[in-house]
């Protein structure tokens, strides 16, 4: 294992806390390893604008992969450099489909992530989890329908189906899966991630690194979720975290503390600036 000039890192159950905080020995590392000329690269489930403040503000992050791989954006401009979204009738197709079932659904379109009324008003009993009802209120945009987001020359990039119903679940993850436009992933056990076929965040990191003169070999990724297992797939080192899902854990290269336990410090400790001293 060579340099790393890339560390890229989901956020939920990696880089943050549980409670959504940056510990302050993840933040030295983070700091440690710009200064040694690594891009720090926060690459997340999340859209552009529900990105948390503690992370979009720090000096040491530029780039980010946002909505699993549908975008890559400059945090600092605001600037879109590359997106890999779908269609308008792809998205229609899935949403009524989920809206046919019952099913709760999020758009994410323009680093933004909208849905409807009627979850705004019941999340716990759509499937969100209580403790996330706060975020969901602070970051959603709340509409009556999804029509007036979906006209002209719009993209979609990312619908988040959140379940109740487990067997609903399946149901709709086979349904999807034979549909050939789409990419599945999860970072919760009762959500379905629907992107547009090739899309993750492997993908657009590959994209990412050759524009910043560098390739996969060197990038080392951290993640804990399924939605993390393409870039962790794709990376020179791979970094699970304890507290992460099994199917992360097998494919990588060292398991780390959790991320209550400074296990992103522990790992950039490690394997991206002891190598360098």
């Amino acid at each position: 294992m060579g340099r790393v000039d890339i560390i890229a890192t989901d956020l939920d159950g990696t880089l943050l806390t549980d409670d959504k905080r940056i510990s302050d020995i993840n933040k030295k590392a983070m700091f440690d390893a710009a200064q040694r000329g690594i891009y720090i690269v926060p690459a997340t489930g999340r859209a552009l604008h529900t990105m948390p403040q503690n992370v979009l503000e720090l000096d040491c992050v530029k780039y980010a992969v946002t909505s699993n791989g549908a975008a890559i954006v400059d945090v600092k401009s605001g600037e879109t450099l590359y997106k890999n979204q779908m269609s308008i009738n792809t998205a229609l197709h899935v949403i009524n489909q989920s809206l046919e079932l019952g099913i709760m659904v999020e758009i994410f379109t323009d680093g933004r992530a909208y849905t409807l009324k009627r979850y705004i008003d019941d999340l716990v009993g759509f499937g969100v989890n209580s403790r996330f009802v706060k975020w969901y209120l602070d970051t959603r945009n709340v509409v009556d329908n999804f029509s007036n987001l979906l006209i002209n020359d719009a993209t979609v990039e990312n619908i988040n189906l959140i379940f109740n119903d487990l067997d609903k679940r399946v149901e709709m993850r086979k349904w999807l899966a034979a549909y050939p436009e789409v990419e599945l992933t999860n970072s919760l056990g009762n959500n379905i991630e629907v992107g547009v076929k090739n899309c993750g965040k492997g993908a657009a990191l590959t994209v990412l690194a050759e524009m910043l003169g560098s390739d996969m070999s060197r990038v080392m990724c951290l993640g804990d979720n399924e939605n993390d297992i393409d870039m962790l797939k794709r990376a020179g080192i791979s970094i699970g975290m304890s507290s992460g899902q099994d199917s992360v854990k097998e494919n990588v290269t060292y398991v780390a503390k959790g991320n209550n336990d400074d296990g992103f410090a522990e790992a950039v400790y490690k394997f991206a600036i002891d190598k360098m001293l």
